[in-house]
């Protein structure tokens, strides 16, 4: 088979999908991790099912309760169907997110010996083996190669150019979040009760004690004089 066979026959290589880099690729990776927290405090308002209505600081807030989840309610869990209207509720919530980068290395060297729409097809000098290499790997991203230390994009290349070094992907990070929540929920406290009311015992109104009787005396034989006197006058008009 002649070298142009063979370069066309790895050039259609390179149009084919899903085709890798020919050279066997090493993996590394750097891992990040960040954890926040957050708390939330609030009353309840109401709960149908496994919603929850709580009245926050910044107005009412509605919350999916997971199947399952236990909340401690006055020091003991209980499920969301314990809750109640006007009970204080209050929330830790821990946020663990981690950020994975990797990168997939190739060790290769040779000669450019064509440049396709695709691709390129790159001769090994020692054994004369001619590998293709994608401008971008099968997730998209693109592939690039160290030279003189620094990252150039394989788009950049030119036949007939000499490579020799490491080609280097990066994935997209990969980030992957872990919730926890941990909630306590307080019965609002008895309202007091009322003061009993006891009935007041009705006040007798004493009258006060009249004068001595002799002015009611006096008045009585007054009246008698004036009634014989009037009985007088009337016989010597007749």
């Amino acid at each position: 088979m002649s070298v142009q066979t063979r370069i066309a026959a790895v050039l259609l290589s390179l149009a084919l999908p899903g085709v890798a880099l020919a050279q066997a690729a090493a993996t590394s990776s750097t891992e990040s991790t960040t954890v926040t927290h957050q708390v939330k405090s609030g009353v309840v308002e109401a709960v149908y099912g496994n919603q929850v209505v709580v009245r926050e600081s910044d107005g009412l807030h509605e919350y999916t309760v997971p199947d399952g989840y236990k909340f401690d309610i006055d020091g003991s869990p209980a499920g969301v169907d314990q809750l109640k209207p006007g009970m204080k509720v209050g929330a830790m919530i821990t946020e663990k997110v981690t950020t994975r980068e990797v990168t997939l290395t190739r060790i290769a060297s040779g000669t450019v010996m064509q440049v396709a729409p695709g691709g390129i097809v790159v001769k090994d000098n020692a054994t004369g083996k001619l590998n293709s290499y994608d401008f971008k790997d099968a997730a998209g991203n693109d592939i690039h190669y160290l030279k003189d230390g620094k990252e150039v994009s394989l788009r950049t290349v030119k036949k007939g150019e000499r490579l020799g070094g490491t080609f280097v992907t990066t994935l997209p990070p990969q980030q992957t979040t872990q919730r926890s929540v941990v909630a306590k929920a307080v019965s609002p406290a008895p309202e007091p009760a009322e003061p009993a009311v006891v009935a007041a015992a009705p006040h007798k109104r004493h009258l006060p004690k009249t004068a001595s009787p002799l002015p009611l005396v006096g008045l009585l034989a007054a009246l008698s004089a004036g009634i014989a006197l009037s009985l007088r006058t009337a016989r010597a008009g007749r």
